[in-house]
C-alpha cells in the first residue's frame, strides 16, 4: 500500500514538472509571438509615415478625425505610437478597445484623436506575459517627457505633470476633457486591483 501511493506521489510529482514546463515553453512562445507582431506593426507605421512623407496620395484605410488616417494591420488599425525614453518603453496605439488589442500594444480608450486638442488617454498592460511592458510608468515624474506621433506623421512631445497611484479602477475623473494638447497613460498595478495614471501636456 506504501509503495503504491509512493509511485501516485513520483508521477504526480512529475507530471506536475511537465505541466509546469509546458506552460513556462507556452509563455515563452506566447510572448515572442506578440513581441514580434507588436514589432512588426511598429515598422509598418515607422514606413507608412515615411511613404506619406514622399507621397501624398492616401496609401491606408482612413478612420477620420484630424489625428491622420488609420493603418491597417491584421484585424487592427493603428492610430499612432508611443515612446518614453526614460523607462525604454515604445509601442504602437490601436484604435481597438478590446483585451487583444492590450495584448499587442496600447490602445486609445478615450478622447480625441491623437495630438488633436481636449486630450486623449492611452492604456496598456502593466506586463505581458513575463514582460514589464508598461510598468515602469509609474517612475515617471513631473518634467518627465514622452512623445506620440500620429499618422500624418506629427510627433508631439509631452510633458509629465502628475502621476497618481493605486487609483481605483471605479475612478474615472481622468477621462475628460482638457484645454489644448493632453495625454493621460493608464495601466494597472498592485495585481490589477489598482491603477496608475499619468497625466501630461505638450
Amino acid at each position: 500500500m506504501i509503495k503504491k501511493s509512493l509511485n501516485i506521489l513520483i508521477f504526480l510529482f512529475i507530471f506536475s514538472l511537465y505541466f509546469v514546463s509546458f506552460l513556462m515553453i507556452y509563455d515563452t512562445f506566447r510572448e515572442r509571438k506578440l513581441v514580434g507582431i507588436e514589432d512588426n506593426a511598429l515598422d509598418i507605421f515607422e514606413k507608412e509615415i515615411k511613404n506619406k512623407d514622399t507621397n501624398p496620395e492616401p496609401t491606408s484605410d482612413s478612420t477620420g478625425g484630424g489625428g491622420g488616417s488609420g493603418i491597417s494591420y491584421q484585424s487592427y488599425t493603428i492610430l499612432g505610437s508611443i515612446d518614453i525614453p526614460k523607462i525604454g518603453f515604445s509601442s504602437i496605439i490601436l484604435k481597438e478597445f478590446t483585451y487583444d488589442a492590450m495584448n499587442v500594444g496600447t490602445i486609445k480608450s478615450y478622447g480625441t484623436d491623437l495630438n488633436e486638442p481636449g486630450g486623449f488617454v492611452i492604456s496598456g498592460h502593466n506586463f505581458r506575459g513575463r514582460s514589464l511592458f508598461m510598468y515602469n510608468v509609474h517612475r515617471l515624474v513631473g518634467g518627465d517627457k514622452f512623445y506620440i506621433t500620429d499618422t500624418s506623421g506629427r510627433q508631439i512631445e509631452y510633458t509629465v505633470y502628475e502621476v497618481l497611484r493605486y487609483v481605483s479602477p471605479d475612478d474615472t475623473s481622468s477621462y475628460t476633457t482638457y484645454d489644448g494638447l493632453h495625454a493621460t497613460l493608464v495601466t494597472c498595478e498592485d495585481g490589477g486591483k489598482t491603477r496608475v495614471i499619468v497625466k501630461a501636456k505638450a
